[in-house]
């Protein structure tokens, strides 16, 4: 599994990904920081990279509009602090809900999002 974070959560969340031994990248480190929700999603999806964002909305009709998609992980707005046990808290859902299914995470991601809830719980479900 590859995960994007966007611009305006924390890059810290791309070394946490990678102690939790996926790839990960934000739009800091690919000279995105200006660049369109629609700009994100595509580099997503030519690289199969999970965006990582709490911009729900734009992104979940981006999503739909593509009708296939390698997956959103959202969260809601908190200090950095937060994001970093918010995004450990998402992989290791995303782990257990794809190990109870027999899947890896990558392919449980393809057209799932999984919502972070302010009490640290995840929801998943497919879409679109």
């Amino acid at each position: 599994m590859r995960f994007f974070v966007d611009e305006d959560l924390s890059p810290a969340l791309v070394q946490d990904c990678h102690q939790a031994g996926y790839d990960a990248t934000c739009s800091r480190d690919r000279g995105m920081l200006s660049a369109s929700d629609r700009e994100v999603a595509q580099l997503c999806m030519d690289e199969d990279r999970v965006l990582v964002t709490n911009n729900a909305d734009d992104f979940l009709k981006l999503a739909e509009d593509a009708a296939l998609h390698p997956g959103l992980v959202v969260m809601p707005l908190a200090a950095k602090s937060q994001e970093r046990a918010w995004m450990a808290t998402a992989i290791d859902s995303i782990e257990q809900e794809a190990g109870e299914g027999g899947k890896e995470p990558a392919a449980l991601m393809v057209n799932h999002v999984v919502e972070i809830e302010d009490d640290n719980t995840c929801r998943h479900y497919d879409y679109p």
